[in-house]
């Protein structure tokens, strides 16, 4: 049986794409990828192993399905493929473990002074740690007070100020 992979994105402009991995042609792909890899530098692996996160990150940001996907998550990934241990790090930047640990599970929120950095460490904009950490808590407030939020509209407020 031959297997098939469905791409998010599609790949015939219609939003829905099929892959057979089995293709002789997926597979040629695939191994010139792999030689490709093994052929980068300690720093090309490390900018692609950083890349690879971010784009998850700004991925998530102009994701519109009102999944909620905490901040402390892209942290932590990127902690996991670099193989930092939680401990290590969270002395490295001045915090209690305990902290990092809240802030894996959104119960601590990323600050201006923590954005930068991990913006520096991370190499990612201390901008958008900022952005996925509003975008969260407008979705929560949303998902809390969604109803209370549909009477605000520009014809309701026309109307009222007339």
């Amino acid at each position: 049986m031959k297997r098939k992979k469905i791409i998010d994105e599609g790949i015939n402009g219609l939003g829905i794409g099929v892959i057979n991995t089995n293709a002789k042609e997926f597979k040629a792909l695939k191994k010139i990828i792999a030689e490709e890899a093994k052929q980068q530098s300690e720093d090309e692996l490390l900018e692609n192993t950083l890349l690879s996160v971010r784009f998850q990150m700004e991925s998530y940001l102009k994701n519109e399905d009102g999944s909620l996907i905490e901040v402390g998550f892209f942290l932590k990934e990127f902690l996991r493929k670099l193989g930092v241990k939680n401990k290590f790090f969270a002395e490295y930047i001045g915090f209690q473990e305990s902290n990092l640990s809240a802030l894996f599970k959104g119960k601590r929120k990323i600050n201006p002074d923590l954005a930068i950095k991990l913006g520096k460490i991370f190499r990612v904009n201390p901008i958008l740690w900022i952005h996925i950490q509003s975008k969260n808590e407008l979705l929560r407030l949303k998902n809390k007070n969604g109803k209370m939020y549909q009477e605000y509209s520009i014809d309701d407020l026309l109307k009222k100020a007339s």
